[in-house]
C-alpha cells in the first residue's frame, strides 16, 4: 500500500513539473519608456528665393543625419524631438545684395538644420513587419553660405529660423522589444520669406526626405 501511493505521488509530482516546464510565460507587450535613434536619410533638391537678399538658391540632392529622442505615450505611439543637419550643394543666384565671391551665379553649398517635435504612430509590434506614419513641426535654419572652390562667405550670413511642418509614413521592422529598424518618407514644407521680385513660383519650398535608422529603447 504504502509503495502504491509513493509511486503516485512521484507520477502525479512529475505530471506536474513536466507541465510547469512546457508552460511559457508571456512575454510583456508594452513598449520601452524612452526610445533614442538614429538615421540618415536622402533629402532631395529644391529651389527657393530669398526676401533679404533677392538670391535664387537651387539646391542639389544630399544626405542627411537626424537624431531623436522619444517618449512612449501608448503601445505603438511615441512622442519626441528631434535634429537633422546636411551639407547641400546649390547654384547661388545673386540678387539685390552683390558679392564680389559670386558675381552674377556661382556653385556654393550651405547648411541645413531642422529643429523639430514629432509624433510616431504604428510601431508598437513586438516583433515583424509594421506600418509607421508621423507628423511633425518645428524649424528649419538655412545658414553657412559659402562659394563651393573658394569658402568664401556668401549672404545672408545669419540664416532665419523657418516654421516648417511635415508628415509622412513608412515601415519598422521590431527585431525586439528594445530595437526597431525602420524605412520613412516625409514631406517637409518650410516657410522661408521668399522674395516678390524673382522668380514666379511663390511657395513654400517642400523637402522630400527618405531615410533609414535605428533605434533603441531603455
Amino acid at each position: 500500500m504504502l509503495r502504491r501511493t509513493a509511486c503516485s505521488m512521484l507520477l502525479a509530482f512529475a505530471a506536474t513539473s513536466q507541465a510547469q516546464i512546457g508552460r511559457q510565460r508571456p512575454q510583456s507587450s508594452e513598449d520601452p519608456g524612452y526610445w533614442i535613434g538614429l538615421s540618415i536619410g536622402y533629402l532631395e533638391g529644391f529651389t527657393t528665393t530669398d526676401e533679404a537678399t533677392d538670391a535664387t538658391w537651387a539646391f542639389g540632392y544630399t544626405s542627411q543625419i537626424r537624431a531623436t529622442f522619444e517618449k512612449t505615450v501608448s503601445t505603438g505611439t511615441a512622442v519626441g524631438v528631434v535634429a537633422g543637419f546636411s551639407t547641400a550643394p546649390l547654384t547661388y543666384a545673386s540678387g539685390s545684395s552683390f558679392n564680389v565671391a559670386c558675381p552674377g551665379a556661382c556653385l556654393a553649398k550651405a547648411d541645413i538644420s531642422q529643429y523639430l517635435a514629432f509624433i510616431r504612430g504604428g510601431t508598437g509590434a513586438n516583433s515583424g513587419f509594421s506600418a509607421t506614419y508621423n507628423a511633425e513641426g518645428g524649424v528649419t535654419q538655412f545658414t553657412n553660405f559659402r562659394e563651393k572652390t573658394t569658402g568664401a562667405k556668401l549672404s545672408p550670413t545669419d540664416g532665419s529660423y523657418d516654421l516648417t511642418f511635415g508628415f509622412g509614413a513608412g515601415f519598422a521592422y521590431s527585431m525586439s522589444r528594445m530595437a526597431d529598424l525602420y524605412l520613412e518618407q516625409s514631406y517637409d514644407f518650410v516657410f522661408h520669406k521668399q522674395s516678390a521680385t524673382v522668380g514666379t513660383a511663390q511657395r513654400a519650398p517642400r523637402m522630400l526626405n527618405i531615410r533609414g535608422g535605428l533605434r533603441f529603447g531603455f
